[in-house]
Order: structure tokens, then sequence, then C-alpha cells
């Protein structure tokens, strides 16, 4: 009998002991993924001026943000399970991911998460390479070539997009502005820059969570939600991650913010903070959070800290 109990208490050794190193080794590649994150916001160049979406065939759409000289910063390819039109016609489903860094390099990442809901495995590509990495259970071939084009090869389809014009051609065919799609409705031009935000962000509700999504045909994040409405409104790149958002000005009280003021979420101890907001006015924000964006009270929420912004 004590022989027995002491093979079980081995054995529960054992397991305790590798629960501990799967969970050290867990935190281990969070903390990775988070530092890489961290290092590429720091390298993008943050200079976006206008974002389009440009319909490509009846499922697939491109995603480009560019300055105001046609430079490319972001490019996303997004793939849909429903047949698409002109108008807004449902999400994408799976999506590729490649952002310009100062460095004159790119990264790329896809849909796929690391960790739950959260974290991306992202790629750096220099000059003359390439990577396959699978969007959905399809694979999808990325090149960046010595002249600047990046170069989407998917089920034997190419797409390339020229990063200092701007150009694109899907299957050797220019694609054109008409091809541009409105998402729901257009961008207000009228009122106060305040009430613009407001109602813009209002555009986006419903909108599904997506962990470093960049475009709204796909989803988004709680950043780049915010970034998005900024964009639209006021034609400023704002960044796309939190931890460069909370230094776009002073902290402030929760209860001094304004309408279009930031919210901000951080744990005690850490680095980073790792949720934003906007506020809309009459104690309530609006936040891509959980399945989609929707608009709650502040006070329910309880965020940590407050940025004025220049509206």
């Amino acid at each position: 009998m004590k022989k027995y109990n002491l093979v079980k208490l081995v054995l529960l050794a054992v397991i305790c002991a590798g629960g501990v190193l799967h969970t050290q080794l867990a935190k281990a590649n969070y903390n990775s993924a988070f530092n890489k994150e961290a290092y590429y916001a720091k390298l993008e160049n943050k200079d976006i001026a206008k974002t389009s979406d440009l319909l490509l065939d009846t499922h697939k759409s491109l995603f480009l943000g560019q300055t105001k000289a046609g430079k490319v910063r972001n490019i996303s390819f997004l793939v849909y399970p429903k047949k698409q039109t002109e108008r807004f016609s449902g999400y994408a489903h799976h999506w590729v991911n490649i952002r310009m860094l100062k460095t004159n390099k790119v990264y790329l990442y896809t849909d796929k998460t690391t960790h739950g809901n959260y974290l991306v495995q992202y790629y750096q590509l220099a000059k003359r390479q390439g990577k396959s990495v699978k969007m959905g259970a399809q694979k999808i071939h990325i090149s960046y070539s010595r002249y600047g084009n990046i170069t989407l090869t998917y089920k034997g389809k190419k797409l390339k997009v020229n990063l200092k014009s701007g150009q694109t051609t899907w299957e050797s065919n220019k694609v054109m502005p008409q091809s541009q799609r409105q998402f729901k409705s257009r961008v207000p031009k009228v009122g106060t820059q305040k009430a613009r935000l407001v109602k813009d962000a209002k555009r986006y509700l419903g909108v599904p969570y997506r962990y470093a999504g960049r475009d709204p045909f796909g989803g988004l994040d709680c950043a780049t939600f915010v970034n998005q409405v900024y964009l639209d409104v006021t034609g400023k790149d704002i960044g796309g991650m939190t931890g460069v958002q909370e230094r776009l000005g002073k902290h402030c009280r929760v209860s001094s913010a304004k309408v279009g003021d930031l919210l901000f979420w951080k744990i005690a101890g850490q680095k980073y903070t790792y949720h934003v907001a906007m506020v809309i006015g009459h104690g309530k924000l609006i936040e891509e959070a959980g399945d989609s964006v929707h608009i709650s009270n502040i006070k329910a929420r309880q965020p940590q800290f407050a940025i004025h912004m220049k509206n």
C-alpha cells in the first residue's frame, strides 16, 4: 500500500512538473509574440492617409492603406464565403495582411491566432524573399521583389501590388479605381469633427472582432478600429496598436475625457496597455471587443486612464 502511494505521489509530481513547464513555455511563447508585435509597432511608418477596398472577383477583395503620395503601407487580401458585389455583402472569413516597415522590409500574418483569439504569427521579408503560409485550409505564397512589388499567389492566381505607386494587377489585368467598394455607408462629411467621429464609429457597429485585422470587410481589433475611424474622419494614422496609441498625448483622468478621446485599459505592473476604446458622449464609449463593435457604459467598463485627442 505504501509503495502504491509512493508511486502515485511520484506520478503526481511528474504531472505537476509537466503542467508548470507547459505553463512556463506558453507564457514564454506569448511574451515572445507580444514583444515581436511591439517591435513591429515601433518600425511602422504610421503615415497612411487613405484606405480603399477593391473588389477583385466575386469572392476576393484587396484592402490598401496608402500615403497621400500613393505609397502602399498596408495590403490585406481577403477571401469571402459568399458572393460579393460593389456594396457591402458580408464579411471575409480569411485574410492575409502585409505591412511595410521603415527598414524597407515587410512583415506579414494571417487571421490565424496563436493564443485563443489573440496574437498572430508574424513573418518578416526582405527584398528577393518569399514565404508560403496558410490562409484557412489553403496555402498562399507572398514574395517581395527587388523592384518593390508584392506578389501573392493563391490557388494559381496572382495579385501584384507595387509598394511605391499602388498600381495593382489581378491575373495580369490592372485593377481600376472604379472597383473600389463602400463599407455600408459613406464617411460623414457634415458636422463638427467630434460629431463625425461618433457617426463614423457607429458605421462599424457589428464588425466582427479579429485580432490584428486591418479591414472592416474582414474584421478589426480594438486599436485598428479606432485607427480606422480617425483615418476616415481626420486622415491621420494614429497607429494600429494600443502601445503606440497610448503615447499620443498626456494621460488624464477618465472623468475628464471628452467625445473623441481615447480610453485605455492596463494590467498593474505590465508595460503595455491591452485595450482601447473611444468616448462618444453621454457616459458611453464605443469599442471593438468580444464578438464585434458595440457601445458600452464607461463606468461599467472601468478604463484606467484617458488621452485627450486634438479634435
